[in-house]
């Protein structure tokens, strides 16, 4: 009850507040705009349409990273290696999930920014310090355990009799793995890949240490964007009155945040649902 009366409050919060800043600020300038300037001075633009693009932007290249290898570390583990590798190995993997944000970030910042900063001088292209590649690829390295573990449950959850029967049949066991275990475990995939997604939507500190502040609709992963998450941060450094402008602000954009990974974890949890009452 605690938990569910605190989820209750945290959402009427943040509508409200959100009610208060459209009657400051237009709702079509905030969802149809394209430029986020806020200065609150006088006149500011404040979509939320570049915002959204640089958190998608990010969560695509973090997923173009997650996706292969933990997909790929999940066929391994499930098929392929012996049970004392994966009585290892499984365990190791999920460490990165407990790795904290803040380490990734610094990581990102220290180590990877300056090797695709170095990288693309060596062949002459313009790289910003900061860079949705750099932002992208180590939160494509944090959310690997989200998918190779859910893609390792889902693959082993399938039924043995359809394993037997396709080698009974000659198959080999790629060919099982590609023709009848993939396909049979692609909706528990598919919800664990949009569990990670969530995650990577609602990413905050890589993405603060990493992206950048500058709110473009550029589609170059070398110059620096920014996402909902770092603006949320920048809006409410400092100590502001719950009435001021920059916090209505930034519980509008927690409100749109909210209600996007809430419909990613829905989707996520409808299909691993249907997955799960398919096979037991």
């Amino acid at each position: 009850s605690l938990a569910v009366l605190t989820t209750v409050g945290i959402v009427f919060s943040m509508l409200f507040e959100s009610i208060n800043f459209f009657k400051l600020h237009p709702w079509q300038d905030f969802f149809l705009g394209s430029k986020w300037a806020p200065n609150f001075r006088g006149d500011s633009d404040l979509s939320i349409l570049p915002l959204l693009w640089g958190t998608i932007y990010i969560s695509i290249i973090a997923l173009l990273v997650a996706v292969p290898i933990g997909l790929f570390a999940a066929i391994y583990l499930s098929e392929y290696a012996g049970p004392r590798f994966r009585l290892t190995a499984k365990p190791v993997l999920e460490i990165l999930a407990g790795v904290p944000t803040v380490v990734y970030g610094f990581f990102a910042v220290l180590t990877v920014a300056p090797a695709i900063r170095e990288a693309g001088n060596l062949m002459g292209l313009a790289t910003s310090p900061n860079s949705a590649l750099a932002a992208g690829g180590v939160m494509g390295i944090m959310i690997i355990p989200f998918i190779s573990s859910l893609a390792d449950d889902a693959i082993r959850a399938v039924p043995r009799s359809l394993r037997d029967g396709s080698m009974a049949m000659g198959a080999t066991r790629a060919e099982t793995m590609t023709k009848v275990l993939l396909p049979a475990a692609l909706p528990g995939i598919m919800g664990g890949i949009l569990l990670a997604l969530s995650r990577a939507i609602g990413e905050t500190m890589i993405v603060v240490m990493a992206a950048g502040l500058i709110a473009t609709l550029n589609i170059n992963p070398l110059d620096s964007v920014t996402t909902v998450t770092v603006q949320i941060v920048t809006l409410l450094i400092g100590d502001t009155a719950f009435d001021n402008p920059k916090t209505l602000a930034a519980f509008a954009l927690g409100l749109v945040l909210f209600l996007v990974t809430l419909g990613l974890n829905v989707i996520a949890l409808t299909i691993v649902r249907k997955y799960r009452e398919q096979y037991d």
